[in-house]
């Protein structure tokens, strides 16, 4: 009977060890947040028949900011193994890519490619001062 006493303190012993490990991890989580202006942002290109596609993005920002959107889109189309850009949207010539004042914007715009080929596009997206590029996933028109 002592035997099984002391084995069984011990046994309580290391799962109160082990779970008091657990706890200083848990108090020193990293925020979520992409950053300090943005909260969350996304995009992908879409097939929208014959050779068209379109290149939608999402911006989230942490709160109300002064200036949030994209700040370029670059198409690419797949030569191979090889990306080349085949056109660039920025937001001086295309303003509807950025808006003032706001939380979040969501916006797209469409490319007239040829049918059949493989398009992504590099997206860079912004809040403030904080810019992000993301790549889409490739789409065949």
């Amino acid at each position: 009977m002592r035997k099984l006493y002391s084995k069984g303190i011990s046994l309580l012993l290391v799962l109160v060890f082990l779970l008091s490990i657990c706890i200083p991890a848990s108090a020193t989580m990293i925020s979520t947040r992409a950053s300090n202006y943005l909260n969350k942002y996304d995009g992908v290109v879409t097939r929208e028949g014959g050779g068209t596609i379109k290149i939608s993005f999402t911006v989230i920002g942490t709160r109300v900011i002064d200036e949030i959107g994209a700040s370029q889109i670059v198409v690419e189309k797949q030569s191979g193994s090889y990306w080349i850009p085949v056109k660039t949207y920025n937001n001086t010539k295309n303003p509807e890519l950025s808006t003032t004042n706001d939380y979040s914007y969501a916006n797209y715009v469409l490319y007239n490619g040829v049918a059949g080929t493989v398009y992504r596009a590099e997206i860079t997206v912004f809040g403030n001062t904080d810019y992000r590029t993301i790549t889409t996933s490739s789409q065949r028109a």
